[in-house]
């Protein structure tokens, strides 16, 4: 007699070795897989001859998970191939009743005495060793039992593959539980509260991340908020900054021209006594003559104290530009000999570098670019601003980069 063990996908028939080895000498060493339509139609052609037979193991849903999530394989994976071996199990097993004997491993695992008197009642031939066999006690872990309890409750179709293969596997029921059933009772309720308990806590996580989340937002709101307030509030301290200056200018100016015009009128007193004695025009040309006078008078001083008062405003922008670390008076000078050779400027390089200098591209010291801070603020080269007065006045302020 020659039995072939025939293996079927996903199915660690390594639990069942030791009932195996006590059936008889005519089971190979080795297992036949029975996991494709090839396999499938290999084993048909074995059972086509005479005084052969097949024992073919089969794992059930939680034990197949099991076995293939140690393997490395996704569940739904797993499923799959399942699925399509129950499906081809089934269909073989009814085709060659009489010849193929379907176990369930749990079964045979749990009962290898009744594995192997049934196996005796099948095939006569087959000589059966006397040794008792100690029964084993493999569960599969909650998470595979509570795997495939889901997908049958979930899928009909495997349901139905399930309990067929159930029907058709020859029935083993062993003498003695392995344990009591109120003793498997407490566990799978004690297992079934861990579960909740479980399920509570990351139902406590996530709300406490939820919340975590909804802090993190508003605070980067906040952040937000803040930091466009302080850029408002840089600019516009920069612009106030600029705005007190021009001020503190105009005042200066203000007060010089006030100086001048008191000075002035102060020396025009003797003079308009003198011509009080003087004789004066008809009565008639008299006011026309005194305005006239007046009016040239006027315009002519306006002209002397704005004058005035932009040469002295150049003298002290020209004296910040020499007091800056970014200015070089004396590599100015060596830089550009034209500028060395006039007499005006040799005495006063800032004074050219603001007045022309930094206009026509001229460099105030070799770590300071003019043309390209020009190219680079296209709104200090329209409102006309020498490029280092500008960065030391306003430039810096702003953050504006040093080129």
């Amino acid at each position: 007699m020659n039995l072939t063990l025939a293996i079927a996908a996903l199915c660690n028939w390594r639990l069942a070795e030791t009932a195996l080895v006590h059936i008889s000498s005519a089971l190979p060493a080795t297992a036949t897989p029975l996991e494709t339509e090839l396999h499938h139609q290999q084993l048909a052609g074995i059972l086509a001859k005479d005084h052969t037979g097949a024992v073919v193991l089969y794992a059930p849903l939680e034990l197949a998970l099991e076995h293939a999530m140690a393997q490395g394989m996704e569940p739904s994976q797993a499923i799959a191939l399942w699925q399509h071996n129950a499906t081809l199990l089934v269909r073989f097993c009814k085709q060659h009743r009489g010849k193929a004997a379907l176990f369930n491993l749990a079964d045979v695992t749990a009962s290898p005495e009744l594995f192997k008197a049934l196996c005796a009642q099948l095939w006569p031939q087959v000589t059966p060793n006397s040794a008792l066999i100690p029964a084993g006690h493999h569960q599969p872990a909650l998470l595979y039992r509570l795997l495939a309890g889901y997908w049958l409750s979930a899928t009909p179709s495997l349901l139905s593959l399930s309990q067929q293969l159930a029907a058709l596997a020859q029935p083993l029921q062993p003498a003695l539980a392995p344990q009591p059933a109120a003793e498997e009772l407490n566990r799978l309720a004690a297992d079934y509260q861990a579960g909740q308990k479980a399920r509570q806590q990351l139902a406590e996580v996530e709300e406490k991340l939820e919340s975590v989340t909804k802090e993190r937002d508003q605070a980067l709101a906040s952040i937000s908020a803040i930091t466009k307030e302080r850029d408002a509030a840089l600019q516009s301290v920069a612009e106030t900054a600029a705005l007190r200056q021009e001020n503190s200018l105009l005042l200066e100016q203000l007060f010089t021209v006030q100086e001048e015009l008191e000075k002035h009128l102060l020396a025009q007193q003797p003079v308009a006594i003198t011509t009080a004695v003087k004789p004066e025009p008809t009565h008639a040309e008299q006011p026309e003559h005194a305005v006239h006078h007046t009016g040239r008078h006027t315009s002519s001083l306006r002209r002397h104290f704005k004058k005035r008062a932009e040469k002295k405003r150049l003298q002290q922008k020209a004296a910040e530009l020499a007091a800056s670390s970014l200015f070089n008076g004396d590599w100015y000078l060596a830089q550009y000999p034209d500028v060395a050779a006039d007499k005006q400027f040799a005495t006063n390089p800032a004074l050219h570098y603001l007045k022309c200098g930094g206009f026509e591209g001229r460099n105030p010291s070799p770590q300071f670019n003019s043309r390209d801070y020009l190219d680079a603020n296209p709104d200090v080269a329209a409102a006309g601003f020498n490029p280092l007065y500008h960065y030391l006045r306003f430039g810096q302020a702003e953050n504006r980069p040093l080129y």
